[in-house]
């Protein structure tokens, strides 16, 4: 049995659960991998100098000139 999906199974039923800071923090990690803690478990984060990091960059959105332009581009189709 892989490793990975043992740990996740076992999720439910830790006491203590040491967890990356990007697994509750990244939406795109955290709905995989922490949805099956329970609501009422109290998480502590080790070592979380840069967590202000991890906050900003998973909530975060990079846009690239290119796509400002093309959308720019759409709405002025959209208007007329």
């Amino acid at each position: 049995m892989c490793p990975y999906f043992l740990a996740r199974q076992f999720i439910q039923t830790a006491d203590v659960i040491v967890y990356n800071v990007n697994y509750m923090l990244d939406p795109k990690i955290a709905n995989l991998v922490s949805s099956e803690l329970q609501k009422d478990c109290i998480v502590v984060f080790d070592e979380c100098s840069n967590i202000d990091n991890t906050c900003i960059d998973a909530y975060s959105l990079h846009i690239s000139e290119k796509t400002i332009k093309e959308a720019s581009a759409n709405l002025l189709m959209i208007e007329s």
